[in-house]
């Protein structure tokens, strides 16, 4: 992105059998690209509590390296869920209309 930050988008089911894949793919990012991360949630269809647990450690670790994690893109049911878990209060949610563009 523009700003520094590093864009990932996320699609399908977030669940127990792709966290690990997952978790590596968002410390590899946090290493070699930037500890601040976008997550594009708008094509995750289905996320489980490993899932939200991954995303809550991602956070944790983006933080701890002096970088910050953003969700966007979360639709109506993905949002739903971060409120009944509070999780909207943890995690800065920004509409992806208010993100710098990555058009070149």
């Amino acid at each position: 992105m523009p700003d520094g930050r590093c864009l990932i988008r996320l699609e399908g089911e977030v669940d127990l059998a792709v966290v690990p894949d997952l978790v590596a793919q968002l410390e590899f990012a946090m290493e070699q690209l930037s500890p601040s991360l976008v997550l594009d949630m708008t094509a995750v269809e289905f996320i489980d509590s490993s899932g939200l647990a991954a995303l809550v450690r991602a956070r944790r670790e983006a933080e701890a390296r002096g970088g910050g994690l953003v969700l966007t893109g979360t639709n109506e049911v993905l949002a739903e869920l971060l409120e009944l878990t509070r999780l909207d209060e943890y995690f800065d949610i920004v509409p992806m209309a208010d993100l710098p563009s990555t058009d070149a």
